[in-house]
Protein backbone atom coordinates (compact mmCIF):
# COMPACT_ATOMS: atom_id res chain seq x y z
CA UNK A 1 0.00 0.00 0.00
CA UNK A 2 1.36 3.27 -1.41
CA UNK A 3 1.15 6.10 1.78
CA UNK A 4 -0.03 9.59 0.03
CA UNK A 5 1.64 11.17 3.22
CA UNK A 6 3.53 9.52 6.44
CA UNK A 7 4.36 10.29 9.86
CA UNK A 8 7.82 11.31 9.60
CA UNK A 9 10.56 10.01 11.56
CA UNK A 10 8.46 6.59 12.66
CA UNK A 11 9.53 4.44 15.49
CA UNK A 12 8.87 1.60 17.43
CA UNK A 13 9.79 1.20 21.10
CA UNK A 14 9.35 -0.99 24.25
CA UNK A 15 8.83 1.56 26.86
CA UNK A 16 9.03 0.39 30.54
CA UNK A 17 8.58 3.05 32.59
CA UNK A 18 7.48 3.33 36.71
CA UNK A 19 7.97 5.04 39.76
CA UNK A 20 10.51 2.70 41.93
CA UNK A 21 12.31 2.03 38.14
CA UNK A 22 15.92 1.95 38.40
CA UNK A 23 16.94 2.07 34.87
CA UNK A 24 20.38 -0.20 35.75
CA UNK A 25 18.07 -2.76 36.90
CA UNK A 26 16.51 -3.53 33.37
CA UNK A 27 19.49 -3.03 30.98
CA UNK A 28 21.06 -5.64 33.64
CA UNK A 29 17.59 -8.06 33.39
CA UNK A 30 17.36 -7.31 29.45
CA UNK A 31 21.20 -7.82 28.85
CA UNK A 32 20.33 -5.33 26.69
CA UNK A 33 21.44 -1.39 26.14
CA UNK A 34 18.56 1.08 25.93
CA UNK A 35 18.57 3.42 23.48
CA UNK A 36 16.97 5.89 26.34
CA UNK A 37 16.62 5.39 29.80
CA UNK A 38 16.65 8.12 32.93
CA UNK A 39 15.73 8.14 36.74
CA UNK A 40 12.80 9.35 38.09
CA UNK A 41 12.61 12.80 38.11
CA UNK A 42 9.80 15.14 39.61
CA UNK A 43 10.51 17.60 37.02
CA UNK A 44 10.69 15.73 33.42
CA UNK A 45 8.18 16.58 30.34
CA UNK A 46 7.70 12.54 30.35
CA UNK A 47 6.13 10.72 32.76
CA UNK A 48 7.24 12.86 35.58
CA UNK A 49 8.58 10.58 39.01
CA UNK A 50 8.88 7.76 37.26
CA UNK A 51 12.02 6.13 35.77
CA UNK A 52 11.99 5.11 32.01
CA UNK A 53 13.47 2.72 30.08
CA UNK A 54 13.37 2.39 26.30
CA UNK A 55 14.73 0.03 22.90
CA UNK A 56 13.66 2.08 20.14
CA UNK A 57 14.49 1.78 16.21
CA UNK A 58 13.80 4.31 14.06
CA UNK A 59 12.89 4.61 10.10
CA UNK A 60 12.72 6.47 7.56
CA UNK A 61 8.91 8.14 6.79
CA UNK A 62 8.15 6.39 3.67
CA UNK A 63 8.83 2.84 5.48
CA UNK A 64 5.98 2.84 7.64
CA UNK A 65 5.94 0.53 10.70
CA UNK A 66 6.05 -2.81 9.65
CA UNK A 67 9.69 -3.40 9.51
CA UNK A 68 10.29 -1.41 12.67
CA UNK A 69 7.95 -3.65 14.45
CA UNK A 70 9.94 -6.30 12.80
CA UNK A 71 12.94 -5.41 13.98
CA UNK A 72 11.71 -4.57 17.59
CA UNK A 73 10.34 -8.08 17.85
CA UNK A 74 13.43 -9.46 16.88
CA UNK A 75 15.38 -7.97 19.54
CA UNK A 76 12.65 -8.42 22.20
CA UNK A 77 11.85 -12.00 21.49
CA UNK A 78 15.00 -13.61 23.05
CA UNK A 79 14.41 -11.96 26.28
CA UNK A 80 10.46 -11.84 26.16
CA UNK A 81 10.34 -13.86 29.58
CA UNK A 82 12.25 -11.37 31.39
CA UNK A 83 10.67 -8.60 29.80
CA UNK A 84 7.35 -10.20 31.37
CA UNK A 85 8.46 -10.71 34.83
CA UNK A 86 9.36 -7.04 34.70
CA UNK A 87 6.22 -6.18 33.74
CA UNK A 88 4.62 -8.66 36.36
CA UNK A 89 7.07 -6.61 39.39
CA UNK A 90 4.74 -4.08 38.40
CA UNK A 91 6.41 -1.79 35.56
CA UNK A 92 4.43 -0.01 33.04
CA UNK A 93 5.68 -2.10 29.82
CA UNK A 94 4.01 -1.36 26.33
CA UNK A 95 5.10 -1.72 22.38
CA UNK A 96 4.90 2.23 21.64
CA UNK A 97 4.67 3.52 17.99
CA UNK A 98 5.17 7.05 17.36
CA UNK A 99 6.10 9.70 14.82
CA UNK A 100 5.62 13.54 13.81
CA UNK A 101 2.03 14.19 12.31
CA UNK A 102 1.09 16.83 9.92
CA UNK A 103 -2.05 17.64 9.22
CA UNK A 104 -3.60 14.94 6.72
CA UNK A 105 -0.79 12.24 7.50
CA UNK A 106 -1.23 8.53 7.73
CA UNK A 107 0.17 5.74 8.59
CA UNK A 108 -0.36 1.96 7.66
CA UNK A 109 -0.08 -1.28 9.86
CA UNK A 110 -0.50 -4.41 7.97
CA UNK A 111 -2.42 -7.85 9.64
CA UNK A 112 0.92 -9.15 9.78
CA UNK A 113 2.93 -6.52 11.86
CA UNK A 114 -0.10 -6.41 14.08
CA UNK A 115 0.14 -10.11 14.50
CA UNK A 116 3.86 -10.09 15.37
CA UNK A 117 3.31 -7.39 18.04
CA UNK A 118 0.72 -9.23 19.27
CA UNK A 119 2.15 -12.25 20.06
CA UNK A 120 4.47 -9.83 22.67
CA UNK A 121 1.60 -10.00 24.81
CA UNK A 122 2.07 -6.26 25.51
CA UNK A 123 -0.24 -3.17 25.16
CA UNK A 124 0.14 -1.01 22.06
CA UNK A 125 0.22 2.55 21.99
CA UNK A 126 0.39 5.03 19.97
CA UNK A 127 2.05 8.39 20.06
CA UNK A 128 2.45 11.40 18.53
CA UNK A 129 4.18 14.79 18.23
CA UNK A 130 2.87 17.54 16.16
CA UNK A 131 3.54 21.25 15.18
CA UNK A 132 1.51 23.65 16.10
CA UNK A 133 -1.35 24.25 13.01
CA UNK A 134 -1.07 27.20 11.53
CA UNK A 135 -4.35 28.18 11.22
CA UNK A 136 -7.10 27.73 14.08
CA UNK A 137 -9.40 25.94 12.51
CA UNK A 138 -6.53 23.24 11.48
CA UNK A 139 -7.32 22.48 14.93
CA UNK A 140 -10.23 21.17 14.18
CA UNK A 141 -9.27 19.47 11.03
CA UNK A 142 -9.48 15.86 12.47
CA UNK A 143 -13.25 16.10 13.90
CA UNK A 144 -15.10 13.67 10.51
CA UNK A 145 -18.26 15.82 8.16
CA UNK A 146 -21.14 16.72 9.94
CA UNK A 147 -22.98 15.23 6.77
CA UNK A 148 -22.05 12.12 7.73
CA UNK A 149 -19.68 11.18 4.74
CA UNK A 150 -17.07 9.60 6.85
CA UNK A 151 -19.62 6.35 6.99
CA UNK A 152 -20.13 5.79 3.74
CA UNK A 153 -18.47 2.86 2.37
Amino acid sequence: MELVSSWDTPRAALLITGRNLEPQDITAALGITPTFSREATRDASFRPGEGCWALQVTGAPEQGFDGLVDELVALISPVLEEVQDIRRRGHSVQLDLSGHVRSGSRTFLSPYALARAARLDLPVSLTTDAGPPARSEDLLDWLPAPDGSHRAT
